[in-house]
């Protein structure tokens, strides 16, 4: 196999492996607007403010890092209201419904299963690649002739250990 033939396997691996990768994103759950959870809480008198001394320490830090000259409180650099607005985090201002939370886990959790299998495949991809440069003219025509799902890493991976140890 020359050279422009495995360019051509390995470039054709890839788009498999990055339409793979596309579908897995497009499985992915966005993640659930804070501000709806809120405004569903406040309007069903459910929602908290968080304690003083959460806000006090945020507003403290805050202070902590700001840089002379700054408008530390709001970090607007213009304007007329700049001097009386603050801009804090909502979650150091009010409680977070819980319901919210459990959303957010739920998303979280399922993100993170695809962003592993998509790290899998990116590594998968690597190690064939290699495989690919590396193996015999004679193990590439056999892994050729035997895998019917050039898409299929593992299947890929698998055959491509067997051919060269056989």
């Amino acid at each position: 196999m020359n050279t422009a033939q495995r360019k051509f396997l390995i470039e054709r691996i890839q788009q498999k492996v990055m339409d793979k990768i596309s579908e897995l994103q497009n499985k992915k759950m966005g993640y659930p607007s804070a501000s709806n959870y809120i405004f569903k809480a406040a309007l069903n008198d459910e929602l908290e403010i968080q304690s003083s001394d959460i806000i006090l320490k945020f507003l403290k830090d805050k202070a902590l890092r700001a840089k002379e000259g700054s408008n530390w409180l709001s970090d607007e650099r213009m304007g007329m209201d700049k001097e009386t607005t603050i801009k804090i985090l909502i979650e150091k201002l009010v409680v977070l419904p819980k319901d919210y939370n459990e959303q957010l886990r739920t998303v979280i959790d399922h993100n993170k299963s695809i962003d592993e299998e998509i790290a899998l495949l990116k590594i998968q991809l690597d190690t064939i690649e290699v495989r690919v440069q590396l193996a015999s003219d004679k193990t590439l025509q056999n892994l050729i002739n035997e895998v019917d799902d050039m898409g299929n890493l593992s299947l890929m991976d698998t055959k491509l250990k067997l051919l060269s140890n056989g």
